[in-house]
């Protein structure tokens, strides 16, 4: 099988000698991966911000077909199209009736090993995928959704989605994001379905200010946002989200947030504090909310809605057909922020 490893810190390597997933336990589902996404959180174990057992698949993020079904899978059948949301989850325990998917008491993140060994769930980003409890966790690709549409609800849109909703988006309502990949776009495009304007989309990189000025938004480089932040709102934004999972950025959303406001942290922090005191946020009177999406529950409100959302995919994954061969160079490019690169897709055509 075709697929990444990684190997060591910025160490991705392709290799055509994975051993295929197989079927392990009666809830299990085996997915062929048509798209897999490359994601902001991958590079936190890629530049060695969190630790994890080498030698692992990472990715988690896929769309494909189910190819083989476990004995007590109810719910899906081979053939079908379906999404891989990036945790797994049984749709029964507490957390999971609460909307909290991605907190499921028996889930799992893909593509991530413990140090230890002890729990290991190889990642999207390979010609297969063994899906875990997958009648609480695939979900069926809505008729005539395309791939990277598809691609982008495995996390992404969800994630944004939910950012955007947490900072308490409505109508009328001034909203900021800083940080434009893939989450903060998709966090753009949703506060604008919300009805909240207008918006301010922070970022550093001109391609992506120019992507979130074709969503519709007002776009500013860091260094200009306060003083737009002024122009735009007279005493600050009532609603901010925070997509960049890097303390400079944290700060800047909390500096935009208006008294009394609410900051929605949606990147994947990998740092043992926040950008602000909690002296900063007593003193201010703001509310701060934060934590991993809980994608698979999102989906379940959104799909119906789908048809009317219209998702610009064609905005948010810059790079829509990366062959799995050129993975690589695809983090190296990835991490390094280069102009022109938000969203990857791989893709797993015959060489």
């Amino acid at each position: 099988m075709r697929g990444l490893t990684l190997d060591d810190v910025k160490t991705v390597v392709f290799r055509d000698d994975l051993p295929e997933p197989v079927l392990e336990t009666g809830t299990d589902v085996i997915v062929r991966v048509t798209r897999a996404g490359l994601c902001g959180s991958d590079l936190h174990p890629y530049l060695g911000r969190e630790t994890v057992r080498f030698g692992v698949i990472p990715g988690h993020e896929a769309v494909g077909t189910v190819t083989a079904v476990g004995t007590a899978v109810e719910r899906f059948q081979e053939g079908e199209r379906v999404i891989v949301p990036f945790t797994t989850s049984c749709g029964r325990c507490d957390a999971c009736l609460r909307g909290l998917s991605a907190r499921c008491e028996q889930g799992e993140l893909f593509g991530y090993g413990s140090p230890d060994g002890t729990s290991t769930l190889q990642g999207c980003q390979a010609e297969y995928v063994r899906v875990p409890m997958a009648d609480g966790t695939l979900v069926r690709v809505p008729d005539g959704l395309s791939d990277e549409t598809a691609l982008l609800l495995s996390d992404n849109f969800p994630t944004g989605w939910h950012a955007a909703r947490r900072a308490y988006a409505r109508p009328g309502r001034p909203l900021a994001v800083v940080g434009l990949g893939a989450v903060g776009l998709t966090a753009v495009f949703s506060a604008l379905a919300m009805g909240a304007g207008p918006i301010l989309a922070i970022d550093p990189v001109e391609d992506r200010r120019e992507r979130a000025h074709q969503l519709g938004a007002r776009t500013a480089h860091p260094a200009e946002a306060d003083d737009l932040a002024v122009v735009m709102t007279e005493s600050g934004f009532p609603s901010v989200v925070d997509a960049t999972g890097a303390l400079p950025g944290q700060g800047l959303a909390f500096r935009l947030l208006q008294t009394g406001g609410t900051l929605s942290v949606i990147a994947v922090p990998t740092f043992d504090r926040f950008a602000f005191s909690p002296v900063n946020a007593y003193d201010k009177n703001v509310t701060v909310v934060t934590g991993r999406a809980p994608v698979r529950s999102i989906l379940e409100r959104i799909l119906p809605h789908i048809d009317r959302l219209a998702i610009p995919a064609d905005v948010i994954v810059s790079h829509p057909s990366v062959p799995i061969e050129d993975g690589p160079d695809a983090y190296r490019r990835f991490a390094a922020r280069e102009q022109g690169i938000v969203k990857v897709a791989f893709t797993f055509d015959a060489p």
